[in-house]
């Protein structure tokens, strides 16, 4: 190859030119390597310039997720870093089991409760949950309910002197009302007449057209101008007593109400502190009204005490329990004297000196104590 003699021909000579390699690092023993293949061509990756593969590398490898557990420099496994934004959850504690045994169990019943497996006793307390919100769901509707059957209770004779029921009464009677505030003149008339002949003339017979007329054209009774006066003044007069009636009254039923709900208050603390006091409330109210009717005061306590012995379940529970303590007690007395017979001895005190006998007697009496151990 001639020497460069221009500028171009320098670069392009610099240009043509092979890069530099690094010297490869001395190994103390080689190793014999198969024949190499023939080296593929280069490609226009490879033949790109260092500093652009060497953006292509570093960037691969940014991209390349690490796969398999990572070691530190010691050569132990890293700990698994945790992914940013996931915490672990609270680890699920054990259930928690059921203490007692649902208060609306009979007494007899609830003494098996420590014996359920635990699977059974969760799923009683799950239904005694179920039904308590059931209950509480529905407290309105059963209110409004019990509402309505008092508002009809005045009028049961009536309904039942019609063959009708409640339901029916209510359907009518708002039916009724709908037509007379949405019904035509002639449906309206035709209304008025029926009710007119079934409850006016029905009851009170033909002076009844003549009374309705009266009432309808404003011919109604002047009253006497002397007893209306009369009755202003008389009402004038008794406006204060009739006020402080009225408020001595209203008075006493607030002091009722106040005794009233204090003693619901102290009946319902002690029920919930009572172990049967949900099982014998009836029977302890029979006692209590019993008792004030004959004029006589008792106490929760003792009308608590009666009403156990009255329910035969609570009265059940309570006698086996004091056999089963009653037994406890005589195991561990017998237990005890068994403990204080075991450590009496019976043999002769330590040190005592032993003596022949001299006479018949001392020989017999030391026979028996020699026997006697």
């Amino acid at each position: 190859m001639s020497e460069p003699t221009t500028l171009r021909d320098e670069i392009e000579a610099a240009l043509d030119a092979p890069e530099p390699q690094a010297a490869p690092e001395p190994v103390s023993a080689p190793e014999p390597v198969a024949e190499a293949a023939p080296a593929p061509e280069p490609t226009e990756a490879e033949s790109a310039p260092a500093e652009a593969r060497q953006d292509l590398n570093s960037l691969a490898e940014e991209e390349k997720p690490e796969s398999g557990p990572q070691r530190d420099e010691q050569g132990r496994f890293k700990p698994k870093e945790k992914e940013e934004g996931i915490q672990p959850g609270p680890k699920a504690g054990p259930k928690q089991q059921g203490e007692k045994a649902p208060a609306s169990w009979r007494p007899d019943v609830r003494e098996h409760w420590a014996q359920l497996p635990e699977p059974v006793r969760a799923e009683v307390q799950r239904l005694e949950v179920e039904r308590n919100r059931v209950l509480q769901e529905s407290a309105e509707a059963r209110k409004g309910y019990d509402a309505v059957m008092k508002t009809i209770a005045p009028y049961e004779g009536f309904i039942r002197a019609e063959n009708s029921n409640a339901l029916q009464a209510i359907d009518n009677l708002m039916s009724t009302a709908a037509r007379l505030r949405t019904g035509t003149a002639p449906e309206l008339a035709q209304l008025v007449s029926g009710i007119i002949n079934q409850f006016g003339v029905g009851r009170f017979g033909k002076g009844f057209i003549e009374m309705l007329d009266s009432a309808l054209v404003g011919q109604v009774p002047a009253l006497d101008p002397q007893q209306a006066a009369l009755d202003q003044v008389l009402n004038q007069r008794l406006a204060p007593m009739q006020q402080m009636f009225n408020q001595f009254q209203q008075a006493q039923q607030a002091q009722e109400q106040r005794v009233t709900q204090q003693a619901q208050n102290e009946v319902n603390t002690f029920l919930e502190r009572a172990e049967f006091g949900n099982d014998v409330r009836e029977e302890m109210a029979d006692i209590i009204e019993s008792a004030s009717r004959r004029g006589q005061n008792i106490s929760l306590l003792d009308a608590y005490k009666k009403a156990c012995m009255l329910n035969d379940n609570v009265r059940t529970v309570i006698s086996q329990r004091a056999k089963n303590q009653g037994a406890q007690q005589q195991t561990q007395a017998a237990q005890r004297a068994r403990s204080a017979a075991v450590s009496v001895s019976g043999g002769a005190p330590v040190g005592g000196l032993k003596q022949d006998p001299t006479n018949v007697r001392a020989a017999i009496e030391a026979a028996i104590v020699q026997t006697a151990r």
